[in-house]
């Protein structure tokens, strides 16, 4: 199952008591410390680009209402046909869960740039797990000035450990002179409580509010 869109993030609350938010899994999720050059992308984000002319930073903007600290992630290109520019972080999963992959993005410039994010499956020998694009999301055409938040729900599949977080630009099939950039921070994937696990934990709400009187 996917879905995608603009979310609005609301917490669950059982009787005056508020669910916590679930784990963020993503390590350097406001782009607060520099990515990764060397391929690693356990416990931080790694960057990956074709050809010279790209652009990857951190850089601290000002961000009103600030949305995960000071720093975003900027990444884009220019003056390059049929090139791309990305950061992947890999993370745990457990098969047949859900999970949500979310961001904040806004553009900077768009003058023929793709942007897209998407989760990719792995498995126990590394290997992606089908299409390796079947959940690629094209968000170019969403974007304004403003930050906004865009996520993805899928299920893990069976033989899935672990997953891929992907964020990129790219210039393949775009219009001449090629040059774009957008703005990430606030990041997340998380795992979404199964109904069974949200009835217990509004049951055990229920029992401790009837204690408490």
């Amino acid at each position: 199952m996917q879905r995608i869109g603009i979310a609005i993030v609301a917490s669950v609350s059982v009787l005056g008591t508020s669910l916590a938010t679930a784990q963020n899994l993503l390590m350097n999720a406001g782009f607060e410390a520099a990515v990764n050059y060397d391929g690693n992308s356990v416990g931080n984000w790694s960057a990956f680009f074709g050809g010279a002319d790209f652009q990857m930073v951190e850089s601290i903007v000002p961000v009103d209402p600030p949305i995960d600290g000071t720093n975003v992630l900027q990444i884009g290109t220019f003056n390059t046909p049929d090139t791309f520019a990305g950061v992947v972080q890999n993370v745990g999963v457990d098969a047949g869960m859900e999970y949500e992959f979310s961001i904040f993005a806004r553009e900077i410039i768009q003058n023929g740039i793709n942007a897209e994010f998407r989760i990719e499956w792995v498995d126990a020998g590394g290997a992606i797990i089908g299409d390796q694009f079947a959940l690629n999301t094209p968000i170019q055409d969403l974007l304004t000035a403003d930050f906004q938040e865009f996520s993805i729900v899928a299920e893990a599949p069976t033989g899935a450990v672990s997953a891929n977080a992907v964020i990129a630009v790219a210039t393949f099939g775009t219009a001449s002179p090629w040059e774009g950039f957008i703005q990430v921070d606030g990041t997340s994937f998380t795992k979404i409580p199964a109904p069974a696990s949200l009835a217990l934990l509004g049951m055990g709400a229920m029992v401790g509010a009837r204690r408490r009187r």
